[in-house]
């Protein structure tokens, strides 16, 4: 049950940074460069010439949160255009066959718009309590770190990392503001595209993929996303923004972030930027900025909702599924699906993978969503986050599952408080009704004719065959060489010379001489676990030279990669170096061979056969644990029996979590998982005669 927690209302800053923004803009009464622009980008998007959008991989985006679907004759689904009269507003599918089938059993959520608070200036405050915040990596300002990782979440969210660094700059002169403003707007526009992304750029699509994936490394240099890491215009970057938003913080706390967020917003000079790149002659680059601006307003609109739905008091909704919630209304994905299904799995799921809603592209069930960079609670809050209706199925243990209790306090809040869509619908079913849905959903749609025969559903492979690499057991003396092998690497980023640091480890971690200074990164285990680590193998392989050495001649590109490798271990905590180290020299010798397209590839952790008590210390399963623990450049799934509840296991993170139910549940997930992977061949490292006859022995393996 929802109660509100203030005793007083406070200004809901996110609302006056709306206010701000769209008087700014000038949408107040819609005149200007980007009412203009927008106006005209809109009307030329429905034309009809326009509505077979070109795509050149399977990871579609949405970057101007403006696509809809198409269902083809064959019942397959494509991207076409479908956007809203309004700049700030959402695209908003038409589910009236769906609630006209079900009209007893549906009721409208409230629509709120921002409130028309006065903005006032931006409070001196905002930027030093962010820096603040920002300033404490460690624990001891564990919230204010937290809170200044949401303020980063969402300016990002808004306007894109580069504009982000602009908001938070302190230059005072507005002109130099501006014209940075107008100069990373452009930037984009720069770059050459693939070949193969030029029918797929019509409205700057591409550039606008780029505007919200490019970061300025720490060196000031841009730092350019990996078009394979790109997946549904979500890069890596992305994946910091839902850890974070996923973590453990208190109402207050996410509500502070918000409205410092807010209050950062209000900057005069940026917008001041954004409209002169409005009004480019350049029309794509024109297009960019007015897609900014789209962004911007929607943010601002989620933010107010959210702002307000963290003052009031919540019996099973945490502060990370509000976050998730309205962060998922904003995020570029395509296809937006139109009905999500909130059900107990283990009551009803079977019965869904019976019905063409199982395998609809624009039905969302969790079993059969894909993620992107989310974690598991972005994941499962994506299924409902800019679903036009949300299905309740009323099963007789859907009171029993405590997210079936958040997902309904949720849409109850909808219904009876407030929703930042202006046109969503909560119904709920009886498990019986499924059949009625499914006839109902496949047989018309929110598109435009033609429509699909009647026994057509609105089919996309979807989600299309997935590449999933699973990685198996492995031996101890398999995951002794990877803990070794990304030791030396590790100590060799410190040292910055080959020939250093196997003299290095020879004296000081196999010898007996002691040396003083601190681990790399500072590791609060100390030399000591690194001593532990060469001298396990060394007693595995025998021999009296050092199993595994770096070959003369490994230079300084080496070395760039092992530190980008480096950068990916997680914050070091006591006793969690092993398996990273595991995780880090697979990612650095194994992974890049087998990987390929990463378009299509990701990792999953499968525990169906691991028992609770073994997880923890098995050394077999070190990998595995490892590849949870490190930034991995794939995204990393966890695939799980019924009942194993594995969110309650030692991992650390809010990995995706797939649940089997029933033999076979997951078709789409191709899985790849070598019984053996090779490993000497391509890892760039010497090792010892011993050590080479213990890997070539016969059934070694």
């Amino acid at each position: 049950m929802v109660r509100s927690r203030a005793s007083e209302r406070e200004r809901n800053e996110s609302s006056a940074s709306f206010t701000w923004l769209a008087a700014a803009l000038g949408l107040r009464p819609g005149r200007g460069p980007v009412a203009e622009a927008w106006a005209d980008t809109r009307d030329t998007m429905r034309e009809p010439r326009n509505q077979s959008v070109a795509y050149p991989t399977d990871w579609t985006s949405d970057p101007w949160l403006a696509r809809g679907a198409r269902i083809t004759g064959a019942g397959m689904i494509t991207p076409c255009w479908a956007p809203p009269d309004g700049i700030d507003e959402w695209t908003a599918p038409d589910v009236t066959g769906v609630v006209a089938a079900f009209a007893s059993a549906a009721q409208r959520t409230r629509p709120q718009a921002p409130a028309r608070e006065v903005p006032g200036n931006v409070p001196g405050g905002a930027e030093s309590a962010f820096l603040r915040g920002q300033a404490e990596p460690g624990g001891r300002d564990a919230a204010g770190r937290a809170r200044a990782q949401h303020v980063r979440a969402w300016l990002g969210c808004a306007v894109g990392p580069l504009i982000r660094d602009v908001l938070l700059s302190a230059d005072p002169d507005p002109g130099a503001v501006a014209a940075a403003t107008a100069a990373r707007l452009e930037t984009p526009r720069r770059i050459k595209l693939p070949a193969s992304w030029a029918a797929a750029n019509q409205f700057s699509e591409k550039y606008l993929d780029l505007l919200y994936n490019m970061r300025t490394a720490p060196d000031g240099r841009l730092a350019f996303p990996d078009a394979a890491g790109v997946r549904i215009g979500q890069g890596e970057g992305w994946r910091e923004h839902w850890t974070w938003l996923s973590r453990d913080i208190g109402l207050g706390d996410l509500r502070e972030a918000l409205r410092v967020a807010a209050r950062l917003m209000r900057r005069p000079a940026v917008v001041e930027g954004l409209l002169s790149t409005a009004a480019s002659e350049d029309r794509r680059l024109g297009m960019t900025a007015v897609a900014v601006a789209r962004r911007w307003l929607l943010t601002l609109r989620a933010m107010a909702w959210l702002e307000d739905a963290a003052g009031e008091e919540w019996t099973h909704v945490r502060p990370r599924d509000l976050a998730c919630f309205a962060f998922n209304a904003l995020k570029p994905d395509w296809p937006r699906r139109v009905i999500g299904i909130s059900h107990r799995s283990s009551d009803t799921k079977s019965a869904l993978s019976m019905t063409d809603l199982w395998s609809s592209g624009r039905c969302a069930i969790d079993a059969t969503y894909v993620p992107s960079w989310e974690t598991n609670t972005g994941m499962v809050w994506g299924l409902f986050g800019a679903t036009a209706a949300i299905v309740r199925v009323r099963s007789p243990g859907y009171e029993r599952s405590a997210w079936c209790l958040r997902e309904d306090e949720l849409t109850r809040y909808l219904v009876e408080r407030s929703d930042f869509l202006a046109e969503r619908w909560v119904l709920d079913l009886d498990p019986r009704d499924l059949g009625a849905l499914d006839a109902v959903h496949s047989s018309g749609g929110d598109d435009p004719p033609p429509p699909p025969p009647a026994d057509a559903p609105a089919r996309r492979p979807a989600p299309t065959r997935v590449r999933v690499w699973t990685p198996g057991s492995r031996p101890e003396w398999q995951t002794a060489i990877l803990r070794a092998g990304a030791a030396l690497r590790v100590i060799n980023t410190l040292l910055a010379d080959a020939d250093l640091t196997n003299r290095f480890v020879t004296e000081f971690l196999l010898g007996d001489a002691h040396f003083p200074g601190p681990a790399p990164g500072g590791h609060p285990d100390g030399w000591d676990a690194y001593r532990e680590v060469f001298r396990e193998l060394q007693a595995l392989s025998g021999g009296a030279e050092p199993a595994v050495r770096l070959p003369w001649g490994y230079g300084a590109e080496q070395t760039a990669l092992d530190m980008a490798l480096f950068r990916r271990l997680p914050e070091p905590r006591p006793g969690e170096l092993r398996d990273a180290l595991v995780a880090y020299e697979f990612l650095r010798s194994e992974w890049p061979m087998l990987a390929g397209d990463r378009r299509r590839r990701y990792l999953a952790v499968d525990l169906r056969h691991v028992r609770r008590e073994e997880w923890a210390s098995d050394e077999r399963l070190s990998l595995q644990r490892g590849l949870l623990a490190v930034r991995a450049p794939v995204p990393v799934w966890i695939v799980q029996h019924a009942g194993q509840d594995v969110d309650g296991w030692p991992i650390p993170g809010d990995h995706p979590i797939f649940t089997e139910h029933f033999p076979g549940q997951f078709p789409w997930m191709a899985g790849d998982r070598p019984d053996r992977t090779p490993f000497v061949a391509g890892t760039g490292l010497e090792y010892s005669s011993a050590l080479t006859a213990l890997i070539g022995r016969p059934g070694v393996r």
